[in-house]
C-alpha cells in the first residue's frame, strides 16, 4: 500500500472524532449552563425562605389578615397570629373560629350565659392586648363571685364593620352559639359610615342596605361584587394562600398598594376648603339629610336584628360606644336613641360618662381614636352597672334550665 492510499484512508477516520470532540464540547457548555440556573433557583428558593424566617422572626408583616367574604364582606383568617403597631400595640391570634376571642365552641357548655358582642373596631379592640378589651375584662368581672352560672362574653366585631355587617355576622354566625344576651354596638358617626366606594378596596366595599317602597330591609351587593371583578379583586381572591402564608408577598403587594394610592394622590385635583359660614351651614344640612336617611335603614337593621334575637330566645340591646373623633353628631345619638324607643329595644349610651371623665380623670381614655386600656376598663364598667341595672343578666332562658339540672 502506497503512502498517499494510507492518507486517504486515515482522513475520514478522523473527522468523525473532530466532529465528537466538537459536540462534547458544546453538551459540556450547555451541562454548566443549566447547572449554574440550577444552582440559581436553589439559591433563590433558599433566600426567599430566609427572608420568610427572617420578617417572622423580626415580626415583619404580621398585621392582620381578612379573607374576602361574598356574604358579609371580609372575615379575619382563623388560627392567624398578628402584631398590631398602627395604634397603640398589642400582639395576639384570632381563634380557631375566626374571632379575636380566646378559644370557643359553638355548643354552650351547661350552666352558661352567653353574652355575644357585635361591632367594628372599637369592641375589636386591636389596639390593646386581648385580655385588656372590655369584652374580656367583663367576662372576668361577671365571674368573679363564682356561683353557679358561668358567663362567656363572645367577641364577633370586626375591624371596619359598618351596622349592615353586624346584622350579617348576627345573622349568619353569632347566633349558633346560642347567646342568652345579643350587644349591638354604635360608635360615633356609624351612620355616615354605611355607605360604600368600590374604587377605594375592599374595606369601602361591603354589602349596603337600603329600605324598599314598603319599607322593608334591602339587601344589595352590587358596589361589593363590582369590586371584587376588579383586577384588585380578582388578585385578592385567587392569592389567599400567598397572602396568608407569605410576609414577603404582603410586603410586596403593600408596597404596590401604597404606590398605587400616592399616584391616585398625585392625579386628583385640589379641592377648595370652604370656610364661610353659609357654606359650612349647607355642608352641614346635607350630613344631616344623610343621617335621617340612614336612621331609617340603621333602624330597620336594628329592628330585624331583634327579631331574629326573639325568635331564638335571647335579649337584644343597642350599646353606643365612645370614639376619639373631633366630630360627634349630636343628632345621630339622638336618632339612634328614638328608634329604639320606638321598637322597644333597650338602649345604653356611654358618651356622656366619657365626656364627664375626660375632664376630670388624668388617664387617657382613647390612644388616638380608639379606647385606651384605661377607656376599656370603664366601658366594661359601664356596661356591667346597666346590664345588673336593667335585669339583663337574669333572664336567659337556657341558662335557668341548666341550671336546674
Amino acid at each position: 500500500m502506497t503512502q498517499a492510499t494510507i492518507e486517504k484512508t486515515e482522513v475520514p477516520s478522523s473527522a468523525p472524532v473532530a466532529r465528537d470532540e466538537s459536540r462534547k464540547g458544546i453538551g459540556t457548555v450547555a451541562f454548566k449552563k443549566s447547572r449554574a440556573f440550577g444552582e440559581f433557583c436553589v439559591f433563590l428558593v433558599v433566600g426567599l425562605l430566609l427572608l420568610e424566617l427572617i420578617f417572622k422572626f423580626a415580626g415583619i408583616c404580621d398585621e392582620e389578615n381578612y379573607l374576602v367574604d361574598k356574604r358579609v364582606g371580609w372575615v379575619p383568617v382563623p388560627n392567624r397570629s398578628a402584631t398590631y403597631r398602627t395604634e397603640g400595640f398589642s400582639r395576639y391570634t384570632i381563634n380557631s373560629l375566626g374571632m379575636r376571642d380566646k378559644e370557643r365552641t359553638i355548643a354552650k357548655p351547661p350552666n352558661t350565659f352567653r353574652i355575644a358582642v357585635m361591632g367594628c373596631s372599637v369592641t375589636e379592640g386591636k389596639e390593646v392586648f386581648i385580655d385588656q378589651t372590655y369584652c374580656s375584662l367583663l367576662e372576668k368581672q361577671l365571674n368573679q363571685k363564682g356561683g353557679p352560672v358561668k358567663y362567656e362574653v363572645l367577641n364577633f366585631a370586626v375591624a371596619a364593620y359598618n351596622l349592615g355587617q353586624e346584622y350579617l355576622r348576627l345573622k349568619h354566625f353569632a347566633l349558633q352559639f346560642k347567646p342568652d344576651l345579643v350587644v349591638f354596638t354604635v360608635r360615633p358617626n356609624a351612620l355616615l359610615y354605611m355607605g360604600g366606594k368600590a374604587e377605594s378596596g375592599l374595606f369601602s366595599s361591603p354589602p349596603l342596605f337600603a329600605i324598599q317602597a314598603n319599607g322593608a330591609l334591602l339587601e344589595d351587593h352590587h358596589v361589593q361584587n363590582h369590586w371584587l371583578s376588579t383586577r384588585e379583586g380578582q388578585r385578592a381572591q385567587k392569592t389567599v394562600w400567598l397572602s396568608t402564608h407569605s410576609r414577603l408577598y404582603k410586603l410586596i403587594g403593600k408596597c404596590a398598594y401604597n404606590l398605587e394610592e400616592n399616584r391616585k394622590k398625585l392625579g386628583r385635583k385640589p379641592v377648595a376648603l370652604k370656610k364661610d359660614a353659609e357654606d359650612n351651614a349647607e355642608v352641614k344640612k346635607r350630613m344631616e339629610n344623610a343621617q335621617l336617611y340612614l336612621s331609617k335603614v340603621a333602624g330597620a337593621l336594628v329592628a330585624d336584628a331583634k327579631a331574629l334575637c326573639d325568635k331564638e330566645q335571647a335579649e337584644f340591646m343597642v350599646l353606643y360606644l365612645p370614639f376619639g373623633s373631633k366630630y360627634r353628631s349630636a343628632l345621630e345619638g339622638t336618632l339612634i336613641e328614638n328608634f329604639c324607643k320606638q321598637q322597644n329595644v333597650k338602649f345604653a349610651d356611654c358618651n356622656p360618662d366619657f365626656d364627664q371623665l375626660q375632664k376630670t380623670s388624668r388617664k387617657e381614655l382613647y390612644l388616638r381614636a380608639h379606647p385606651s386600656k384605661f377607656g376599656h376598663e370603664k366601658i366594661a364598667e359601664y356596661l356591667k352597672s346597666y346590664l345588673e341595672r336593667n335585669g339583663l343578666l337574669k333572664t336567659g332562658v337556657s341558662t335557668s334550665q341548666n341550671v336546674l339540672q
